[in-house]
């Protein structure tokens, strides 16, 4: 029940432009360089989404630098998100990651083809 209820808080504490259509949040709050991320997105709107978690990438806490390049390929496609459901991905933090705060970024593609980038909440990367 604990871990439930600090999802859920996790999930409600995600932020981004796309706050009040999608629940985006990591499945830990520390992590090591090299480490793997789950990273999950819940579609909280009332319309079918476009998302594609492979394209994530680590930024900065801030919003403004970009982390190291993931080291794994994806395809490029967005696959759609109905309303209510959830789609998970696992990512691997690149081994040359400085530590510090840092967050997912994503973009869901919208019904109107526009896309727009949802921000999962900081976590913290720490020396090994």
């Amino acid at each position: 029940m604990r871990r439930s209820l600090w999802l859920l808080t996790v999930f409600l504490a995600g932020c981004g432009g796309g706050l009040e259509r999608v629940a985006f949040a990591t499945d830990l709050l520390t992590y090591a360089p090299g480490g793997r991320v789950g990273l999950s997105l819940v579609n909280t709107s009332a319309t079918n989404l476009g998302i594609n978690l492979c394209l994530s990438r680590v930024v900065s806490e801030d919003g403004k630098t970009a982390g190291p390049a993931d080291p794994e390929t994806c395809v490029l496609e967005p696959q759609p998100l109905e309303p209510g459901e959830r789609v998970d991905a696992r990512k691997t933090l690149a081994t040359t990651i400085v530590p510090g705060r840092w967050r997912y970024e994503t973009t869901i593609r919208l019904p109107s083809g526009s896309g727009e980038k949802v921000l999962s909440p900081v976590f913290t990367v720490s020396a090994n």
